[in-house]
């Protein structure tokens, strides 16, 4: 786990400051605290942090080529390097015993198609001097991320946005839509960031920016499902046979390592299928951690210790009582974008645990997304097993009958939306619908969010795969968005403020290609989900696993703002003086608290989102916020998106 950061003043090569650079590097010592390093020549700077894993003596950053041609940065590992080492080796010198060393050579044979190559995590920048160009790229899911800045003059690039922002050429004004994006899911999904001049490297993606300023961004992985599938000739002893192949490889790969390694252990399939395959290939107990929240109702604790037991693993539980007044404020700044997930504290929780026996730990992350485990995909099953029953012409009428019922009875839930394609279920995640957001809007934040809509971009999401079949539609849009956007930024954010590296192998690319070629019924069949994922496990984990029901942290956020976080809200988002007024209705805001209060309506997910964005904008301040205008841009700017680079 390291981080990453360079600046190229492409127009002018004019020296890069080093003191900026260094400033910039050392914005994420929590991420990668044992070595930095920096390299200067003409208007290049690049930038590194490290937290020592694999080859701590050797793989020293930025690193040069044989020649000297090429320097990289790289944040992440390449799980199949030894095999790119033996393909490499009768061709290059090889100078270290680490990873990252492939992706140099692997750059001199394929240029920029070596992303190809890799089986991992990364986000990696190469300046080819002899070309006189640098590669940006990230890894397929997007586990590791890499924000950038460019325009007619210089590239900025780091791990984070917090090291952008120490460069005073890179002008700070939000992106309204990307406001508008936030709201709407409580994340904010690349290309976007919440400024506009600043933009995150998408999942699958590389961008190669030339000494002229030309610029290219290339997709070179997608995650596509397969309509019809390739294996529906197969058994599903044959496909869980290969899954649990695929899986025990991508696990055992994950396991290389220099340094004290482990793995979380929640109890739920994902983790304890990781857990029982680590099992299977160490020679000593995996060392496993979970924690539970004082007076969880759905402490998983029990189930976690089942599957230590039946794996004999190094068991670490821990209960905790959560001081969310201090540690709200402080993730808060840490993600560096307004970020509303709140199981973004359960996660570091666990991560500072672990991170006191291990270095690396092993995730069920991904799990949901590649097997169908979401409750909403089973909620959509629901859906369309009822519209089979109700003819096309009768549904509007009954969907408008069902909404006289009680909002949270079960007749309104379902019927009230019988009209709608099952994919619905994949919209009703938001903390704020298109209505509520209209509502909350000033007149001046309307004019800047303009014809942007996050509610039509998911819906956009849906209708580019509406050959496949709903649930393949609803993964789909969880693997675009939901995945890249939040799932992997809040275990990335949690983990690295704890200097903690993630592995997940259930996000391996082969296990997920795999998958996309499974028929959906071996994913969720009726109430049953990640049908092929349990099958695969049987041979690893305890019945009692297998049959388990669904579960997750159910945080008391609604207590916590009637609560501990009631001082928070009132002195910060609803006092006079919130910055959120500055483009939100301040009397909505209010009425949305006494809602809340008074018990009449649950708006917990909302206000939380409204408190973390809130705070954010206090950690980092807006300059000329009050007049909803950023001292950056002129009024003629305003509101006008950056234009883009010349092609190359």
């Amino acid at each position: 786990m390291c981080g990453i950061c360079g600046i190229w003043h492409f127009a002018s090569n004019e020296p890069v400051d080093a003191e900026l650079l260094a400033r910039m590097t050392r914005q994420f010592v929590h991420r990668s605290p044992d070595e930095e390093g920096f390299h200067c020549e003409g208007g290049v700077g690049l930038g590194f942090r490290r937290l020592g894993d694999i080859d701590l003596a050797t793989s020293h950053q930025p690193m040069p080529n044989e020649d000297g041609s090429l320097r990289l940065v790289a944040n992440g590992e390449i799980y199949n390097s030894q095999e790119l080492r033996d393909r490499l080796a009768p061709r290059h010198t090889l100078r270290t015993q680490g990873d990252i060393e492939t992706i140099l050579h692997a750059y001199e044979e394929h240029g920029v198609d070596c992303v190809h190559q890799f089986r991992g995590m990364f986000a990696f920048a190469i300046w080819d001097r002899a070309q006189q160009r640098m590669t940006l790229a990230v890894d397929r899911f997007g586990k590791k991320p890499l924000y950038y800045a460019l325009d007619g003059k210089k590239l900025v690039f780091g791990s984070e946005l917090k090291c952008l922002r120490q460069h005073p050429g890179i002008a700070l004004d939000l992106d309204y839509p990307a406001l508008d994006e936030y709201l709407s899911t409580g994340y904010v999904r690349a290309p976007r960031s919440i400024y506009r001049t600043i933009r995150k490297l998408p999942p699958g993606h590389t961008l190669t920016v030339a000494a002229n300023g030309g610029s290219r961004l290339a997709e070179y992985w997608h995650p596509r499902l397969c309509a019809p599938p390739e294996h529906s000739q197969a058994s599903i002893e044959e496909l869980a046979a290969e899954l649990r192949e695929r899986l025990l490889e991508a696990v055992r790969l994950r396991m290389i390592s220099d340094v004290p390694l482990g793995a979380f252990l929640s109890g739920g399939i994902d983790s304890s299928i990781v857990v029982g395959l680590m099992s299977r290939l160490s020679s000593r107990p995996v060392k496993t951690f979970s924690i539970g929240f004082e007076g969880d109702p759905n402490d998983e604790s029990p189930y976690a210790r089942a599957v230590a037991v039946h794996c004999r693993t190094d068991h670490v539980h821990e209960i905790v009582k959560p001081d969310v007044v201090d540690i709200l404020p402080k993730l808060v700044r840490h993600y560096d974008e307004p970020f509303a997930d709140n199981s973004m504290i359960p996660t570091y929780y666990v991560s500072v645990m672990a991170r006191k026996a291990v270095t690396i730990a092993l995730s069920g992350d991904g799990g949901d997304e590649v097997f169908a485990g979401y409750q909403w995909y089973r909620r959509a099953y629901r859906h369309s097993r009822l519209q089979a029953f109700i003819p096309g012409l009768l549904r509007p009428a009954v969907a408008v009958l069902a909404r006289v019922f009680p909002p949270d009875s079960t007749v309104h839930r379902y019927l009230g939306v019988i009209d709608q394609p099952p994919t619905c279920w994949g919209l009703a995640q938001e903390y704020f619908n298109r209505g509520r957001r209209a509502r909350l809007y000033n007149d001046w934040t309307r004019t800047q969010v303009g014809e942007s809509d996050a509610d039509a971009g998911r819906e956009a999401i849906f209708e580019s795969v509406k050959g496949l079949g709903y649930l393949s539609q609803l993964q789909y849009a969880d693997l675009v968005g939901f995945l890249p956007g939040d799932g992997l930024v809040k275990v990335d954010r949690a983990s690295t403020l704890a200097s903690l590296e993630v592995r997940s192998p259930l996000l391996d690319h082969r296990v997920f290609e795999f998958m996309a070629r499974v028929p959906p019924h071996y994913k969720l069949d009726g109430r049953e989900s990640k049908v092929l994922l349990k099958r695969a496990a049987g041979e690893v984990l305890p019945p009692s696993i297998l049959t388990r029901r669904k579960r997750g942290f159910d945080l008391p956020a609604g207590e916590w703002l009637r609560g501990p976080l009631r001082p928070m809200l009132e002195d910060l988002l609803l006092a006079p003086g919130a910055r959120t007024a500055t483009f939100l209705d301040q009397t909505g805001v209010r009425r949305l608290a006494k809602e809340h209060a008074d018990g009449r309506m649950r708006h917990d997910s909302r206000l939380w989102a409204l408190l973390c964005l809130e705070l954010w904008l206090r950690e980092f301040p807006q300059p000329g916020a009050e007049t909803g205008a950023s001292r950056h841009t002129s009024p003629e700017s305003r509101g006008n998106p950056p234009r883009p680079a010349a092609p190359l």
